[in-house]
């Protein structure tokens, strides 16, 4: 009687800390990029990318949520198909899995607005560095004139007595950790992966992923063992474009990564084409996690050829952004 009394208990303690936690004072954060001019039936190639936005964010609190909008010169809202893609990176942290620059949030045009449940958040500080990148496309026939991107992040400010747990972002991808995360995609079924070891253990709370045209799975596995841990199937339409891709919470506990396994994660594609789509394939898993207890986030190592390449590829002289400007000429 008295374990099952304890054991109700701590079911009314944990309902009610969610529910506070559902109130927890915050407003949206919002980052505009633009205008920009896209051109019909235009890749994002056949124009210049807009430059990576480098900013010191100004608020205090936990980032829970991540939503976006394009608009045009008059506020009304355009296709989310004009985004191929978007990331927030922070320049001074590492990966989990790489020494690449921290990715802190991702979409695409089959990226819903998203919120971590009330509990967990990313806690960001003032100050704190933040490069956003997002590169454009225009699959549609239309013309459109003074786009303007608007990023709109969730932060949670906290109270002295209640504040989220504090999670870390953690992506990965099926091409190498640094330069371009597309590839070639044959005609009919083929895979792509890519395997690597967490720097340190964690627990993995949350998956989400990104497939492009055609894509049929993205699975992450324990290589090590051989069980899967996640097995996603994208919601596709009639003209095999992805409309959505399932987000799986492991909660309470999580899964445990541990820094002696190997990991990996496959990207399926069936392409009915009959030929090479030059860049037609993509597969990222973004995901939240929490270090063991007692346990540091590694630290980011400047001197790393792995993290000096992430960062020339993304914001140098290998950026997409300068070779689709090369490309334009």
């Amino acid at each position: 009687m008295h374990r099952r009394w304890l054991q109700l208990t701590l079911a009314a303690c944990v309902v009610a800390v969610l529910a506070g936690a559902a109130r927890l004072p915050g407003e949206p954060y919002t980052i505009e990029l633009g205008p920009f001019t896209l051109p019909p039936n235009v890749g994002h190639y056949g124009f210049r990318q807009p430059d990576p936005l480098a900013m010191k964010l100004p608020v205090d609190g936990w980032l829970r949520g991540l939503s976006y909008e394009l608009v045009d010169e008059k506020g009304e809202r355009l296709p989310k198909q004009l985004l191929h893609h978007l990331n927030l990176i922070v320049p001074e942290r590492r990966e989990l899995f790489s020494q690449i620059m921290l990715r802190i949030g991702a979409a695409g045009p089959e990226t819903a607005p998203y919120t971590l449940p009330a509990f967990m958040g990313y806690r960001v500080h003032p100050g704190d560095s933040l490069l956003v990148i997002a590169m454009l496309h225009n699959p549609t026939s239309n013309d459109y004139q003074a786009v303007r991107l608007r990023v709109r992040l969730q932060v949670s400010q906290g109270m002295p007595w209640l504040h989220p747990i504090s999670i870390q972002p953690v992506y990965l991808d099926v091409m190498p950790p640094a330069g371009d995360h597309v590839f070639d995609l044959p005609p009919g079924r083929s895979q792509k992966s890519w395997e690597g070891r967490p720097a340190v253990a964690a627990r993995l709370f949350a998956v989400g992923g990104h497939l492009h045209r055609y894509g049929t799975t993205l699975r992450f596995e324990d290589v090590s063992t051989g069980k899967v841990i996640w097995d996603a199937r994208p919601k596709l339409d009639a003209k095999g474009e992805v409309e959505g891709m399932p987000i799986n919470y492991f909660l309470p506990f999580g899964i445990e990564l541990f820094p002696d396994h190997v990991y990996r994660l496959t990207a399926e594609y069936d392409n009915p084409t009959g030929r090479v789509l030059v860049e037609g394939g993509m597969g990222a898993l973004g995901g939240i996690v929490r270090p063991a207890s007692g346990i540091e986030w590694p630290t980011v190592a400047r001197n790393d050829s792995v993290y000096q390449h992430d960062v020339w590829s993304t914001v140098g002289l290998g950026s997409s952004r300068l070779r689709s400007g090369h490309h334009q000429h």
